[in-house]
């Protein structure tokens, strides 16, 4: 094979110049300049420019002065961590995250990673929130490094040889990497375990342990952890109560509170929310707009003062004995390596306090209504900057059997209370019975439990049915012993009519057999006409849980992948819906969502109610062996309300299957001296509304 020249086969290209010394002189001069010597909160005031839809101008430390000390802080070499717990809309991430990262590029160029609580955060936090504020302030813009590859969503190098890092909880951004630098933000949506390697904050510092001095962890966050310790009483005058996550960081640190002076008394207090005070009013919003703050001593104070206390408020630390307080900077402060603040809503530089009233009104409403705390526990978060306690961990005993009883009504079983709008039919499957429960509904839910009974016996059409008991597992046909209880009527007290139940709810669980029969069972059901009557339950254990979903099974007969159905059943929340009952169970009064038992119900169904015990992770039995069924059966009932939209009722104009029984759809004529444990015969169709008979809708 001939020789050939190599290169001729080179483009003609001139090879690039050699690199001038000058020139790489000038790039390296950055990270040999001196630092500057300027903490964060001096450095945004007089260097970073504001640009959003509502502000343009410069940073002002008099919009949010609570956040001056903590923003000074962060450049400490006596503190390694600062944690900051606080309300939203605190102006906290603008302060300790951004101001942290501005004054980084520009005075302190240093390695930084901000950890955000997703993925999809920390994009949108580089593109939304970090890429506007460069925009805004191009003396923080022309610092960024021109090179390929340093402008990434997630990584970013400025002048110095910075480089910034976007990232979130997993252990890629916690492990061999070091930085002077870390941030936390929003700390409280973050997981308290990191890929099982440990809690965030914890291998945040680890990160910048090499630092020494010059390392520093920033954790900022809005609480989001519920309390630990139903009887916690403080040790301290600022500890915080038992959480994980961010109180938890508060804890470890010097525990600052923001005080504020008395405009009259001159004394010095923490302006927490409970010092907020306002008038009953007609509405939320109405009773909201009387908001006023009350000082220890009595003093009243309007928030047009707001603005000046904030201003002229300051921190003070725990001291070393737990029972003074000292500010930041004075030697008998708590001895701690992490420095710490927290303050609450009436803070809030961006809220009012007419808005923080307004919307813990509106959760009490929509918990009174419906019995659901979540609009509760967010306010109580993200508005008032406080963690929450399941309000079912408030009654303390209110589920033992004797309190239960002592909350017992005298009414009779078998009968509805004139208050009734509808009627619902509760059904527990068990090796060998039915375990049924019968509930009334009046106004606002408030509900009765009206009767209580096992069916045992198969139906004659069943096979076998004179020779054994009940078992839905192993014979579909003995579903059908449930058919009788949708025509059953109820008479309604002094009324001399009776309501036919609205709808049946069955459990689907169980032994081998019994969620193919029950399918079967809802099926035959829809073909007989009593489609929007039946409706199957499956149980699912979480805190976290939605109450009650009508949907199609995540597995059908036991496959293993999804296929197409037509069956739906209620995906049941049974730890929130357990909360709810035993809120509803131990109401002293009458009312929305309030749950009554007859004083002649056996004492060992009330027990069925007091099986189980509520822990952090939701509701377990007391004890091995205990029996549950009044429990499970209340919740099947909660939750077919929930699917029934029944918490959605305007009563000032319900459904037909909720008026008044005299012109409810469901009515039955009930003859004089007629047994109601025998079924009645449906009663002419009433003209108003839809037409419905004993079966069907």
């Amino acid at each position: 094979m001939p020789d050939t020249d190599w290169r001729r086969f080179l483009p003609d290209v001139p090879p690039p110049p050699f690199a001038a010394v000058e020139h790489v002189l000038r790039d390296a001069l950055p990270a040999l300049r001196t630092q500057r010597r300027i903490d964060v909160a001096d450095w945004a005031e007089a260097n970073r420019r504001l640009v959003t839809p509502t502000f343009q101008g410069n940073w002002s430390n008099d919009f949010a002065p609570y956040m001056t000390e903590p923003q000074r802080l962060v450049t400490s070499r006596r503190y390694g961590a600062g944690v900051f717990v606080g309300p939203a809309r605190t102006a906290k991430s603008e302060s300790l995250i951004q101001n942290t990262i501005g004054h980084a590029i520009d005075c302190k160029p240093r390695d930084l990673l901000c950890v955000c609580q997703t993925q999809d955060a920390a994009k949108q936090f580089s593109q939304r929130k970090f890429k506007p504020m460069l925009r805004a302030n191009p003396n923080l813009a022309a610092k960024q490094s021109r090179e390929r590859g340093a402008d990434n969503i997630h990584e970013k190098r400025f002048a110095g040889g910075m480089t910034l890092i976007f990232g979130w909880p997993v252990i890629g951004f916690f492990s061999q990497n070091e930085f002077f630098t870390v941030l936390l933000t929003d700390r409280d949506r973050m997981p308290d375990d990191i890929d099982g390697e440990g809690d965030p904050f914890v291998l945040a510092r680890k990160r910048v342990q090499h630092a020494g001095s010059l390392g520093m962890v920033i954790s900022e966050s809005s609480p989001g952890r519920l309390i630990e310790a139903d009887d916690w009483e403080p040790a301290t005058v600022h500890e915080a109560p038992p959480c994980a996550g961010i109180l938890g960081e508060y804890n470890l640190g010097t525990r600052g509170r923001y005080y504020w002076e008395c405009p009259h008394c001159h004394e010095r207090f923490m302006p927490v929310f409970d010092a907020l005070h306002w008038d009953e009013k007609s509405s939320p919003g109405e009773s909201a707009k009387t908001v006023c703050m009350v000082c220890p001593q009595g003093c009243v104070i309007g928030p047009d003062r707001k603005q000046a206390l904030n201003k002229a408020g300051i921190w003070l630390h725990e001291a070393a004995d737990g029972s003074s307080l000292v500010d930041i900077n004075d030697p008998s402060i708590r001895d701690t390596d992490v420095a710490s603040w927290w303050c609450e809503g009436p803070v809030a530089a961006m809220q009012s306090w007419e808005q923080l009233v307004l919307r813990e009104l509106q959760a009490r409403a929509a918990f009174e209504e419906r019995g659901d705390e979540t609009a509760l526990k967010a306010t109580i978060n993200l508005d008032q900057g406080r963690p929450y306690l399941p309000r079912v961990r408030t009654i303390g005993d209110g589920l033992a059997l004797e309190a239960v009883k002592a909350m017992t009504k005298r009414f009779p079983m078998g009968i509805a209370p004139a208050e009734t709008r509808f009627i619902t039919v509760q059904v527990d499957v068990q090796q060998s019975k039915f375990v049924v429960s019968v509930e009334a509904w009046g106004v606002g839910l408030e509900h009765w439990l009206i009767d209580r009974f096992d069916v045992t016996d198969p139906p004659d059409s069943a096979p076998g049915s004179d020779k054994r008991s009940i078992d839905p597992g192993r014979f579909e046909e003995d579903f059908d012993a449930l058919r009788p209880l949708l025509d059953r009527p109820y008479p309604v007290s002094g009324s001399g009519l009776a309501l036919l139940p609205r709808a049946q709810i069955v459990d689907s669980g169980g032994a081998p057999g019994v969620t193919s029969n029950a399918y079967a069972y809802e099926r035959r059901m829809r073909r007989h006409g009593y489609n929007g009557r039946v409706f199957l339950a499956k149980g699912q254990g979480g805190v976290e849980r939605q109450r009650a979903v009508y949907a199609a099974p995540e597995k059908v007969l036991g496959t293993r992948r999804k296929r197409t159905t037509d069956i739906r059943i209620v995906h049941v929340g049974t730890d929130p819906l357990k909360d709810e009952i035993a809120l509803a169970l131990t109401r002293k009064e009458p009312g929305p969502n309030a749950y009554h038992l007859p004083e002649a119900l056996p004492e060992s169904v009330l027990a069925e109610f007091c099986a189980e015990v509520r822990g952090d992770k939701g509701w377990q039995l007391r004890k091995s062996g205990l029996r549950n069924e009044a429990l499970d059966l209340a919740v099947y009932a909660r939750a077919l309300s929930v699917v029934l939209k029944a918490e959605r009722i305007d009563w000032q104009s319900p459904p037909v299957w909720a008026l008044p029984v005299h012109e409810n759809s469901y009515c039955m004529a009930l003859p004089d001296g007629a047994d109601a444990s025998e079924p009645a015969k449906p009663a002419a169709p009433r003209r108003r509304g839809r037409r419905v008979l004993s079966r069907g809708v």
